[in-house]
């Protein structure tokens, strides 16, 4: 029987913590139960032996299996290490276990250890930015969204036709005007030294507004900065001016980012 070849692509996403990614491999049908010919390991084992929740949360409701065991008869439940993670399986945080499996050594692959930044923030080959996901990504973000919400399945076709229109939509706090898109944030210019994350910000919003998130979520910003936009070539700034349009005016783009430069 052949192997669906993304199977393993999915399983490192879920080990480095690309939601995004993941997001996309569970969307277009790959087997996320699927377990590694040589340990066992699914995907969220992975995402939850390397402490990635949202991931965790995502293929939980995506319908992962809790009960699945690798080759040593672990669940990803009994790699869990983090009491957020280990919430999500229902089970209480076992300190004496957490220490036994922090001291234990093992071999972490280095690109697993140290990814390639592209990878952290990549999609699957062949896939586009989806405005749906990158809003399903916002809401698995937030740590207030209870792990039991549905994820409906868009493009599948056995919905039954009495279903109402809502149950279609993403889960997520924000209202249905809200439209969600990430943007990779830099430092002075776009190196992958200088990246500082990414944040979702919602195309609705001022420049202004986008600024302030920028401010609440990223670490190592300056006080005071300005903002330019790289539209895949070149920094362009923004000037204050125009800090009052909208974000999704200046960053529609897959290739566009934020460049922030300390004033």
């Amino acid at each position: 029987m052949e192997v669906d070849a993304r199977i393993n692509d999915l399983h490192e996403m879920a080990a480095i913590g690309n939601l995004k990614a993941v997001l996309h491999y569970c969307q277009s049908g790959v087997n996320i139960n699927a377990q590694n010919t040589m340990n066992g390991w699914t995907a969220l084992h992975w995402a939850s032996h390397r402490g990635h929740e949202p991931v965790v949360r995502a293929l939980l409701m995506r319908g992962a299996s809790k009960t699945v065991q690798n080759n040593k008869g672990e669940t990803a439940g009994d790699l869990a290490k983090r009491p957020d993670i280990c919430t999500l399986f229902g089970k209480e945080l076992d300190q004496p276990s957490v220490e036994k499996l922090d001291n234990k050594p093992s071999f972490v692959p280095a690109y697993l250890a140290q990814p390639e930044l592209s990878k952290l923030w990549s999609l699957p080959e062949g896939s586009t930015d989806d405005p749906k996901l990158n809003q399903e990504a916002f809401a698995l973000s937030n740590p207030k969204l209870p792990a039991s919400t549905p994820v409906p399945r868009t493009g599948v076709s056995n919905t039954p036709a009495s279903a109402p229109v809502t149950s279609t939509s993403s889960p997520t706090t924000t209202s249905d005007n809200y439209a969600a898109k990430e943007i990779l944030v830099y430092r002075q210019s776009v190196a992958d030294e200088n990246l500082l994350g990414a944040i979702f910000a919602n195309v609705e919003d001022t420049i202004e507004k986008t600024i302030q998130l920028i401010k609440e979520e990223m670490d190592d910003v300056p006080e005071e900065f300005g903002l330019g936009r790289f539209n895949g070539s070149k920094v362009v700034p923004v000037n204050t001016k125009q800090y009052i349009r909208k974000t999704g005016d200046f960053f529609r783009g897959q290739d566009d980012a934020i460049v922030i430069v300390p004033k």
